[in-house]
């Protein structure tokens, strides 16, 4: 499905005439303006778009047309294009097939297969028929190895991932080089496996180096070179740290451990297809089955065919544009941009076949303001992308009309003063006469916030708040207060005062 709505159309569909005139539009542009004079930032670059859903009708703008780079609000275009191609009822699903001896998983660009933080809230059924809550990477792997052993295979030639539905390209050559080894720098890849991060807990130890208590999920095969430390003098403190090096996928421990870390450390892996094909043979012949050989699926051969075994492991798109936007996973937003070009092309999902996806499909949504955007990326890590705050509050108000995708979009983001990156912000805002749904970004020297301010009459206007160039002491402060306040500028607009103005 491809997004048909222009702006002029969104007015029709919401049943408002584009000509009506915005609610005190003239006060809330001038309040804006204020806001950004007071505070003193003679650097940075700030645009802000405030429109009306109902009409299209920018009511306040400042700098608006000034291209920026939007940081994480990139993941606003993502998930948007991602509903209008694959639809709100779309599921990735990931499946395994036994073809004679051979065990072929296939991958899907599933984000969310065996994302901990997923597993840990899930719910399932043991095998005496007791309801469990919470799973682990381990029950998960076991519930494939069930599967195999139920077939009845007693010995496997080899086991094959495929993980073609993506290309196989890696970091984005864009992403900060330093911080690849970080979780949120783990590329996309046809088959995710636990959020393409490997979590190493340390503790210390009477030796010279930290002791490994515990790798998620278990990897017996690899081999982790320890240069870290024990000190535990009075100044020592936990620093810990692990590089991953990018040739070999080798992993170094560097820094001190004084006491047990309070969390793993997670490490980007390297190749998560390969990483998921050796976690399935070391468990399936520790459970008696022998496996010759583990490998993933090379570019020339057949497509993947054979008897499924077990269950669809099926994640359900909602879920992931609501991790995109609430939670921010890169990872999530990356996997998107890809399936939507594998969706489109029939091809392969690549870093270029999804930038060009993307825009392609906000150009088509929002017209002429779309044009000075820049798609580099789908999760905003990349400095090269760019956007301007009309541009987004077209592209919000353009979803936001569509009956089939907007229920969905909005949903999925985050609510300040309850949920996701904004659960401590704008609790000024009174919740039950306006709701702020909305998306920040983050990366350094820029600070943004996008989304929607709707009161309890049902008045909706959408909003961006772009910060770049915040080099001076405490701009990003600055720049969050700002975004704050301009969201309860538009709830007093609209008829629903914050709890500042009622005296709260």
């Amino acid at each position: 499905m491809l997004l048909s709505l222009t702006l002029a159309a969104a007015a029709a569909v919401a049943g408002a005439s584009p000509a009506a005139a915005p609610v005190a539009s003239r006060d809330l542009s001038q309040s804006v303006r204020s806001e950004i004079n007071a505070l003193g930032l003679k650097k940075a670059s700030i645009a802000v778009s405030i429109r009306d859903v109902a009409t299209g009708r920018v009511v306040a703008s400042y700098h608006a047309d000034q291209a920026l780079a939007p940081a994480s609000n990139q993941k606003l275009l993502t998930t948007g294009a991602a509903l209008l191609t694959l639809g709100p009822a779309f599921a990735f699903e990931t499946k395994l097939l036994k073809d004679g001896d051979r065990l072929i998983v296939v991958g899907d660009g599933d984000p969310a297969l065996g994302d901990p933080e997923l597993l840990a809230q899930s719910s399932f059924l043991d095998a005496a028929g007791v309801v469990h809550t919470g799973m682990t990477i381990e029950q998960l792997l076991d519930s494939w190895v069930r599967a195999v052993t139920a077939s009845g295979v007693k010995s496997l030639s080899e086991i094959v991932v495929d993980d073609r539905i993506f290309a196989r390209e890696g970091a984005h050559p864009s992403w900060p080089k330093d911080q690849l080894d970080e979780s949120y720098c783990a590329p996309p890849c046809g088959v995710n496996f636990h959020a393409n991060t490997l979590h190493v807990s340390l503790a210390p130890t009477l030796g010279s180096a930290p002791r490994v208590i515990a790798l998620s999920p278990k990897a017996p095969w690899l081999t982790i070179e320890n240069k870290g430390t024990n000190r535990t003098g009075k100044a020592d403190r936990n620093t810990a740290w692990i590089a991953r090096a990018p040739e070999t996928g080798a992993l170094t421990i560097y820094g001190n451990v004084k006491t047990p870390l309070a969390s793993p450390i997670a490490v980007g892996v390297s190749d998560p297809a390969m990483f998921l094909a050796q976690c399935l043979a070391d468990r399936i012949q520790r459970a008696g089955i022998p496996v010759a050989r583990a490998r993933t699926a090379k570019p020339g051969e057949a497509k993947p065919d054979g008897t499924r075994i077990g269950p669809i492991l099926r994640t359900p798109l909602s879920t992931v544009i609501s991790r995109c936007n609430v939670e921010s996973e890169n990872l999530y937003a990356e996997s998107l941009l890809k399936r939507i070009a594998a969706q489109q092309t029939g091809q392969p999902g690549s870093w270029a076949t999804g930038t060009m996806a993307i825009h392609r499909l906000v150009s088509g949504a929002v017209g002429a303001s779309a044009s000075p955007f820049v798609v580099s990326d789908g999760s905003g890590l990349s400095r090269d992308n760019r956007v301007t705050a009309d541009g987004v509050t077209a592209w919000l108000a353009a979803l936001a009309a569509d009956s089939t995708v907007g229920p969905a979009f909005i949903g999925s983001l985050a609510v300040a003063g309850q949920s996701g990156t904004v659960r401590k912000r704008m609790k000024d805002i009174n919740p039950s006469l306006a709701m702020v749904q909305c998306k920040t970004g983050y990366i350094d020297k820029v600070s943004c916030l996008s989304g929607f301010v709707t009161s309890g009459n049902g008045t909706r206007y959408a909003f961006s708040v772009l910060g770049n160039n915040l080099s001076e002491r405490d701009s990003v402060g600055k720049l969050k207060g700002l975004q704050d306040k301009i969201a309860r500028l538009i709830a007093d607009s609209i008829g629903a005062p914050s709890k500042q103005a009622l005296g709260g």
